[in-house]
């Protein structure tokens, strides 16, 4: 049985020592087809970037034509190879290496000795073939800035005549990382005018427009490096929304159900097949990045769920990857302005309850104009975040979060920067042990009491503008937090929608026996302004909430508690559950 190359990027590692392998070599020949010689592919983290430009560096490198029979013999390309086929010196960059501790000074630092570094490995490896001096090396550690340093590597290269491949991996990690650890301030000195970064690019720009590189690919996430160190999207033709190349990272369906044919013919699942693929299809699935629509997979959550089926013997508890997990600090700068959530915070809550949202594809922003909805919807498609539904004629595009993974992540973000914004001391311990009592006790109110009690008490400490989605905002952040419940908003129910329902997770129905319809209801302060006029409004919202709640359809196969939540801007009007149906 073939081993499963999670966490492993190395193509050469993949083909030798009998790891699965998916075969994306097609893609090669695709793309030497586009014309463009210089090009620049945008996905989010943990799609498979890194394997794929591994492929393009043992493909094209010189070095390793003995070895293409071994590498590419039973591929697409091995059987159809192009004519640039081994014909390259190989330079590659991965920027995810670079670290960035200490101030500016020690960031440039670590920067030029990531760029000496790969110059250097690359006289040493072609030295024989092209007659390089190894002095060159030397010439280059004379220098200070790491766009110098390549300017002048780059005309040792030309007077000896070298036509090289340029790879750039994961190019905006490193500017990424600064803007996440050190802020906007040092971000902006390293990518604008003087900064190291932008200077190393300057001099890239310069040189693929004068076609002194030969051959130029780029990957990242995001064009919002790019934009910040280029003033524009111009260092490249972006082929990131081809539909051409909708699948070449990634996993389609069909690569997905080979995948799972071959491990299952080893008997490896305890589940059948359908039941795995559902799964697969509800968290991992949903990614579509063109106007083709094709539904892609990621693929690091794939290897990742086989994986722990063949070292643990059953599926992984978490259904998310931890080293998945986007870091709350990418989406942070982002969510506040001034210590204060900004509209960026609304925006990003309201795509987390209806699961959508509509906008324009912006291919090209930079930094300080993130707080437009269009370039921040965007934003969180190029993050994979969000995903393309519809197309419409205007060129307007229906944006929709792809799976429940993301679903996830993106509702612990909405709960990390209310914590932080409210200064939060949310019981976690308290919460876990209360979703189990919900499950298995239809014990529900003290975690609903302590959810909604701290909702009023960010309420009396910030100058909150109370509005009838902030407690249901509130909700749903932390009944999220739970794995037991699938948590939804506004879920049709016999032609009616449920504010908030709670359904059990496929993978713990064994192990629960209550599920939850929650109707909220919200009275305004004018009709408040008298005990009598309060209890009217309290009897009145009752009414509409017991009219709603009884027609909603239940789940035969669970105890269905029914909840009414009554609230004003201030305070809880009631809390109690109106029906429990055996």
């Amino acid at each position: 049985m073939k081993k499963i190359p999670y966490g492993i990027s190395s193509y050469d590692k993949i083909k030798t020592e009998n790891y699965y392998f998916v075969d994306k070599t097609k893609y090669i020949e695709l793309i030497e087809g586009l014309g463009a010689p210089f090009l620049f592919f945008l996905r989010p983290r943990r799609f498979g970037k890194s394997l794929f430009v591994s492929m393009l560096e043992h493909y094209y490198d010189i070095n390793a034509k003995d070895k293409f029979d071994v590498l590419f013999g039973d591929t697409y390309i091995g059987k159809n190879p192009t004519p640039l086929k081994n014909s390259y010196p190989v330079l590659r960059f991965n920027f995810s290496m670079v670290p960035i501790k200490g101030n500016i000074e020690k960031i440039n630092h670590s920067f030029l000795l990531h760029i000496l570094g790969e110059l250097s490995i690359f006289v040493h490896k072609y030295a024989h073939l092209y007659n390089l001096d190894l002095s060159i090396i030397s010439k280059l550690e004379q220098e200070e800035d790491a766009g110098d340093v390549f300017l002048k590597f780059h005309t040792e290269m030309t007077i000896k005549n070298v036509s090289y491949y340029l790879i750039i991996d994961e190019y905006d990690n490193f500017g990424n990382n600064i803007l996440i650890e050190h802020g906007p301030t040092i971000y902006t000195k390293s990518t604008h005018a003087g900064g190291f970064l932008r200077s190393f690019f300057a001099i890239i720009k310069g040189l693929t427009d004068n076609r002194e590189i030969d051959r130029l690919f780029i990957t990242g996430v995001s064009p919002l490096v790019m934009a910040d160190v280029t003033s524009g999207f111009n260092i490249g033709t972006n082929i990131s929304l081809s539909s051409k190349l909708s699948s070449m990272i990634g996993l389609s369906e069909n690569e997905v159900k080979e995948m799972l044919d071959y491990y299952q013919s080893f008997n490896i699942f305890r589940e059948p097949f359908e039941t795995i693929l559902n799964d697969y299809d509800s968290w991992y699935k949903g990614y579509a990045f063109s106007k083709k629509k094709e539904m892609i997979y990621n693929t690091v959550s794939i290897l990742y769920y086989i994986n722990h089926y063949i070292t643990e013997g059953e599926q992984p508890d978490n259904l998310i990857d931890e080293n998945l997990r986007t870091d709350y600090g990418k989406l942070r700068f982002l969510l506040f302005e001034e210590k204060k959530l900004n509209g960026n915070f609304s925006l990003l809550k309201d795509i987390a309850e209806t699961k959508k949202t509509e906008g324009r594809m912006v291919k090209s922003f930079p930094l300080n104009e993130l707080i437009d909805k269009h370039k921040f919807k965007s934003l969180l498609f190029y993050l994979g975040f969000l995903s393309i539904k519809e197309i419409d004629f205007d060129d307007t595009y229906t944006f929709t979060i792809p799976n429940k993974l993301i679903d996830n992540l993106l509702w612990g973000y909405i709960r990390q920067a209310i914590d932080e914004f409210y200064s939060l001391n949310i019981d976690i311990d308290f919460v876990n042990r209360g979703f189990k009592k919900m499950a298995n006790e239809g014990i529900w109110k003290p975690i609903f009491s302590h959810i909604i009690d701290k909702f009023y008490e960010a309420v009396s400490i910030r100058d909150f503008v109370f509005h009838e989605e902030g407690l249901k905002t509130f909700l749903l952040a932390y009944l999220n937090f739970t794995n037991l419940y699938e948590v939804i908003s506004e879920k049709e129910k016999n032609k009616g929608y449920a504010d908030i329902t709670l359904e059990p997770d496929r993978r713990f129905v064994a192990y629960i026996k209550y599920d939850y319809l929650i109707e909220l209801k919200f009275v305004k302060a004018e009709d408040m302004s008298t005990k009598e006029k309060e209890a009217a409004a309290i009897k009145n919202k009752y009414s509409e909430a017991i009219v709603q709640l009884q027609q909603y359809s239940a789940n035969e196969k669970f105890k269905t508690i029914k909840i009414i939540i009554i609230a004003a801007a201030r305070k809880l009007l009631y809390l109690d559950n109106v029906e429990c149906r055996m």
